[in-house]
């Protein structure tokens, strides 16, 4: 279906994206909703109706959104750390390890009917991982077989991990609310004694706000060369919700405040998640729909598998094992599969700003680790031919 030209401009359609995906996300069967997550359903839909998003919305918004999550978090992080430090660390390289490990074997199975590197391109989409998709692209010569599977995978691995989150309290009988109020007496009911006093709430601030922007683009911009990895970033991404943790941890730089009222940041987070989610769906529309069709459904198909095992591996390990918190085992899943858009998922399907530490307690070494898997796949399916 083609859309009338007045619903094509792109403008018009991230508005029109958002705003019907809120109202789809207001839509509850039973217990479940797409809450705003909704935006990336219709924004797929319309963008296979021939819309496009506007130049520069996907990266704007999601910069909005993650500083957003970082000053709202700041607040637990040091807590999330101390007593689940380890814990994360070891779930970013258990979730990268499994889809890496997955993604290898589906590439080795299925090299008949699709080439390997085409079905190995799925995993960095499939983990949503920018910086994976560079070492890929370089260890394969710029393949372009790399980017196509990753354009194809990364729309159902969001998908993946938005339904995970939104899905898994109601299959596996988890009571979210009272895993929000366990989570929140677990964290603020141990005084840490090397913590600071608490700063004070200030209103909103423009000009903090801007810092904690401007210091993560310059801090995602700072490379480190590694052996054999190339040169590793955390990114736009990384770089702007490790500023604004930190600057929300620190509270504040002399007149200047980070500790703000969460009702603005709040109203700003969801609005930006709205139109970030909108672009997603627009943005991948039409790429999703030429590669299927050129490739059938496998490259997509791996996608989601590869991204709904390597969380259900997650959460085994976090939930059954280690009995996590699953407001916090969220977002450290997320963080483990580099997924912001899961993240705004998860904040919204947990009621909880909370999620958003375990976050970025996982997304660090889950960036390490997914250029460090990506290159290994990729120089093996080489090798092995």
């Amino acid at each position: 279906m083609i859309l009338p030209s007045f619903l094509q401009p792109p403008l018009v359609a991230l508005v029109l994206a958002a705003s019907t995906g809120y109202l789809l996300g207001r839509v509850r069967v039973g217990h479940f909703r797409l809450g705003l997550s909704g935006a990336l359903f219709t924004g797929l839909a319309l963008g296979l109706g021939g819309a496009s998003a506007p130049q520069g919305a996907f990266t704007w918004n999601l910069l909005l959104f993650v500083v957003c999550v970082g000053l709202l978090a700041a607040e637990d992080l040091r807590a999330v750390l101390r007593l689940y430090g380890m814990r994360c660390l070891a779930l970013s390289v258990w979730v990268t390890g499994v889809g890496a490990a997955l993604t290898y074997l589906l590439a080795r199975s299925f090299g008949g009917g699709a080439h390997p590197l085409l079905i190995a391109g799925t995993y960095t989409g499939a983990l949503t991982s920018s910086p994976g998709l560079g070492a890929a692209l370089e260890a394969t010569g710029n393949n372009p077989l790399v980017t196509v599977g990753y354009s194809v995978a990364y729309p159902f691995g969001v998908l993946a991990v938005v339904l995970f989150v939104q899905l898994a309290p109601a299959l596996l009988g988890i009571d979210v609310a009272a895993e929000r109020e366990a989570l929140v007496r677990e964290l603020r009911g141990r005084p840490d004694p090397s913590s600071p006093l608490p700063h004070p709430v200030a209103p909103f601030s423009l000009a903090g706000f801007l810092v904690c922007l401007l210091g993560g683009l310059l801090l995602g911009g700072v490379g480190v060369d590694l052996p054999g990895l190339g040169r590793l970033s955390l990114g736009t991404t990384g770089g702007t919700l490790l500023a604004a943790l930190v600057a929300g941890a620190w509270g504040h730089l002399g007149s200047l405040s980070f500790r703000m009222a969460p009702e603005p940041l709040e109203a700003i987070r969801d609005l930006s998640l709205a139109f970030f989610l909108g672009a997603v769906g627009l943005q991948a529309g039409p790429q999703v729909m030429e590669a299927v069709r050129a490739h059938g459904v496998l490259l997509a198909a791996a996608g989601f598998g590869v991204a709904l095992v390597s969380e259900l591996a997650g959460f085994l390990l976090g939930r059954c094992v280690w009995r996590m918190n699953w407001v916090l085992l969220a977002g450290a899943l997320c963080g483990a599969m580099t997924s912001t858009p899961g993240l705004g998922a998860a904040v919204e399907a947990t009621g909880s700003r909370e999620c958003a530490a375990g976050y970025g307690a996982t997304y660090p070494l889950a960036l390490v680790c997914m250029v460090l898997f990506t290159s290994w796949i990729h120089v093996l399916l080489v090798r092995l031919g």
